[in-house]
């Protein structure tokens, strides 16, 4: 039997935007499914094989880097279909990305069922604390997007 559904937050906290998934945590805090597990993904993507490990569901939230304007929310359901093309541009400085982890763990068959991607669109990559202000101001429209999703989830556990 799959466990249950989890939400993973992934990023770097030091690196401006791409803190911006622990942000969202934040403004969810005391309001996610109490049968939800969250974790916190500050590695490497690839290591996200073993973060989903034996969960039926995942709502994954990252930075990304796509081109669209800063604080732009992302959403894209990878359970059968690879991450688009314009969300597979890296904002990491990982040899692997967040895409790349996807498709292994689909070669592999280590993707859950579901897996939906939650991007904020980032402004600033380099070291350094704080988000800018523009992704600042979207954290909580793409937490409440996410809290939607994981409170679905959680309802079909």
């Amino acid at each position: 039997m799959p466990g249950r559904p989890i939400l993973i937050a992934a990023g770097n906290r030091l690196r401006g935007d791409d803190a911006a998934a622990f942000e969202v945590l934040e403004r969810l805090r005391g309001r996610l499914p109490s049968d939800l597990e969250v974790r916190i993904h500050e590695g490497e993507p690839i290591a996200l094989l073993d973060a989903w490990e034996g969960a039926a569901a995942v709502v994954l939230v990252d930075a990304v880097r796509s081109g669209a304007p800063p604080g732009t929310s992302h959403r894209a359901d990878v359970s059968l279909t690879p991450l688009p093309a314009a969300l597979r541009r890296a904002a990491s400085t990982h040899a692997v990305g967040v895409a790349e982890a996807i498709e292994l763990a689909r070669t592999l068959g280590r993707l859950p069922a579901a897996v939906v991607v939650y991007g904020l669109e980032g402004q600033r990559f380099d070291a350094g604390l704080g988000l800018t202000g523009a992704v600042a101001a979207a954290v909580d429209g793409i937490a409440e997007q996410v809290l939607a999703e994981a409170c679905a989830l959680a309802d079909g556990f």
